[in-house]
């Protein structure tokens, strides 16, 4: 029962979060990158370990790099969702076929 109304009271805090910084961004858009940027920051400084926090921190400066050219929202989300593809096809994609030829190695 806790672990039910926990997971809702996430959801509803998250919620009200994205409505939050949804309005931010139609009305706002300077603040809303400044509360973007902090809470990528935030989210980085929590990391426990020092050479994660400099990779998540060489990650994001890369992805600001890559879209910093896009020009608007639209075009964002188009070079988003290429990123996300080109990132599975290039890493995950050959990271799942390995793991499934090694069970498959075990299994027999």
């Amino acid at each position: 029962m806790t672990l039910e109304r926990d997971r809702e009271n996430r959801r509803q805090e998250a919620l009200e979060r994205h409505h939050w910084l949804s309005r931010l961004f139609r009305e706002d858009r300077l603040a809303f990158e400044r509360e973007r940027k902090r809470m990528i920051e935030e989210t980085i400084e929590s990391a426990d370990d020092v050479e994660m926090r400099g990779r998540l921190m060489s990650l994001q400066d890369d992805w600001n790099r890559r879209m910093r050219g896009a020009g608007s929202c639209h075009n964002r989300l188009v070079l988003a969702k290429a990123f996300f593809w080109d990132h599975f096809h290039r890493v995950w994609h050959p990271g799942i076929e390995k793991a499934n030829r090694e069970l498959r190695r075990l299994a027999d």
